[in-house]
């Protein structure tokens, strides 16, 4: 996990789909300072065998930040079951600004548990004062059919492949993904990425991701290095970087 925290001041936006609590948990445990989670979308509740508080800003007055706790994770009440709601971009600036937490990692983009997604019009919401983002795409989707079984916005997907739903994915079409401005690119111009090819569990799945990590980087300089990892796991199995002209 090393490779991230080198990579950011401490404050982490996660996008995509396929493990962006998976991160937010495995980051939280490897870490040894203060660590805050929140989002800036729906999401579902925090673990609470992961973290130690969990602080709803909407029931506190002057929404204070004495809390103790090393993982402590600010959300708002949501109207839907086993949901919670995201915080403005003030209010995670504020938790940051506050100095209390060395790492602030953020879930930016929503995608139903699903392996792959293509952000919408109004996606994601990445915090202004964040500097690092994380986009995140499962490995398992590889080979897979184009469908809401798996992926989260399949028109958003069919529009930037040109495809029709029900297509069997290719590392040509991840690829497509990780470097459009309509992928893991959108909204992010102003932040450094550091993408991640997640649940790569099989030495065939490390080999492909590898793959395709080599092509994204070879056709884009927007990101000089992707990281492979299995984060239920907490583990980085390889970073991949750009390879010298």
């Amino acid at each position: 996990m090393n490779v991230f925290l080198e990579s950011t001041k401490g404050f982490i936006s996660l996008v995509g789909a396929g493990g962006k609590k998976s991160f937010m948990y495995a980051l939280s445990k490897f870490v040894v300072g203060r660590v805050a989670l929140s989002s800036t979308t729906r999401m579902y509740k925090y673990d609470e065998t992961i973290v130690d508080k969990i602080v709803d800003i909407r029931s506190e007055e002057n929404f204070k930040l004495n809390h103790t706790g090393r993982v402590v994770a600010f959300q708002k009440e949501s109207s839907k079951q086993g949901r919670v709601e995201g915080l403005l971009d003030e209010e995670l600036d504020c938790i940051w600004r506050s100095k209390k937490f060395e790492f602030l990692v953020c879930k930016a983009d929503g995608a139903r548990a699903k392996l792959i997604k293509c952000p919408n019009d109004d996606e994601p919401i990445i915090p202004t004062s964040c500097d690092l983002v994380v986009p995140i795409v499962s490995i398992k989707a590889l080979g897979e059919k184009l469908t809401s079984r798996i992926a989260h916005r399949v028109h958003k997907l069919c529009e930037l492949w040109r495809e029709s739903s029900g297509c069997l994915i290719t590392k040509e079409h991840i690829v497509s993904l990780m470097i459009s401005k309509n992928g893991f690119l959108k909204n992010a111009d102003e932040y450094k990425l550091l993408p991640l090819i997640n649940m790569a569990d099989s030495s065939k799945e490390l080999e492909d991701a590898t793959e395709i990590a080599e092509m994204a980087l070879e056709t884009t300089d927007r990101f000089d290095k992707v990281v492979i990892g299995s984060m239920l796991k907490g583990n980085v199995k390889k970073v991949v970087c750009r390879k010298s002209p």
